[in-house]
C-alpha cells in the first residue's frame, strides 16, 4: 500500500508547520475488514505548532484501561459506534459504552483515516482555511481515496469539499445524512462525529443508509 508521509510533509512545509500524518490505521486489519471503511475529516484539534504527529499511532493508542484516551471521547466514540455498527452488524441497543467494554476501541484498527488539514487545526475549524488547504491537498486526497480504495467513504461534514470532484449525482436523504453508491462504493455525507446531534440518531441514520445501499 501507496505511503503518502512524503506529501504530507510537503504539505506541512508549503503552510510553515509541522505536518501531522493519517491514512490506514494498521493495514493488516485494513486488509482483513469487510467492508473497508475511510473516515473523511476537517482537521486534528491541535495547534501543530511544536512538533508533528502521526494520527495513525494515536488513533492505535486510543485505549485506555477506562475507555477512549481523555480529550478524544467526543469526535471518536460516535466514530467507534458507527463503525462497529457496520463491521460487526451491531444494533445501538447492544452497542457497549468503551468505557465499560474498552476493547470495543480495537474496532478502530480496521478503519483509514484521513482529514482535510495535513497541519494542526484548533478546537473550532475556519471554513476559508479549510478551503486553502484542500485545494492545496486535493490531489493528494484524491490520491488517497483511490489507494485506499474503500468501500464506503463517511465524509464527518467535509464532502462538500469533494462533491465535484467525485461526480456523483443526487444523493439519497437518510435522516440527518446523505448517501449514494456508485462504482460498488458507498459515499455517505455525515455531520461530524462531533456535532450536536444524539449519538443514536447519527449512529442509525449511517446504518440505515449503509444498510439500504450496500450489496
Amino acid at each position: 500500500m501507496k505511503n503518502f508521509d512524503k506529501e504530507i510533509e510537503r504539505i506541512g512545509e508549503h503552510f510553515g508547520k509541522p505536518p501531522i500524518f493519517d491514512g490506514i490505521v494498521s493495514e493488516k486489519d485494513y486488509e482483513k475488514a469487510e467492508p473497508k471503511i475511510l473516515w473523511i475529516l476537517k482537521d486534528a484539534n491541535s495547534t501543530g505548532e511544536e512538533e508533528s504527529y502521526d494520527l495513525r499511532d494515536a488513533i492505535n493508542n486510543l485505549k485506555t484501561e477506562y475507555g477512549i484516551r481523555k480529550g478524544w471521547e467526543k469526535t471518536f466514540s460516535n466514530i467507534i459506534y458507527v463503525t462497529n455498527g457496520i463491521l460487526n452488524q451491531t444494533e445501538w441497543e447492544n452497542m457497549p459504552y468503551p468505557k465499560d467494554e474498552p476493547s470495543i476501541i480495537n474496532v478502530l484498527k480496521q478503519i483509514a483515516y484521513i482529514n482535510i488539514k495535513k497541519v494542526g487545526g484548533g478546537s473550532k475549524s475556519v471554513e476559508s482555511e479549510l478551503n486553502e488547504h484542500f485545494l492545496k491537498s486535493k490531489e493528494l486526497l484524491i490520491n488517497q481515496i483511490v489507494e485506499f480504495n474503500p468501500d464506503v467513504v463517511i465524509f464527518g461534514n467535509t464532502y462538500r469539499f469533494f462533491k465535484n470532484d467525485l461526480g456523483l449525482n443526487q444523493m439519497n436523504i437518510f435522516g440527518t445524512c446523505h448517501a449514494i453508491a456508485k462504482a460498488d462504493r458507498i459515499y455517505i455525507d455525515a455531520y461530524h462525529p462531533n456535532a450536536r446531534i444524539a449519538g443514536k440518531e447519527y449512529f442509525e441514520d449511517i446504518l440505515k443508509a449503509y444498510d439500504a445501499l450496500k450489496k
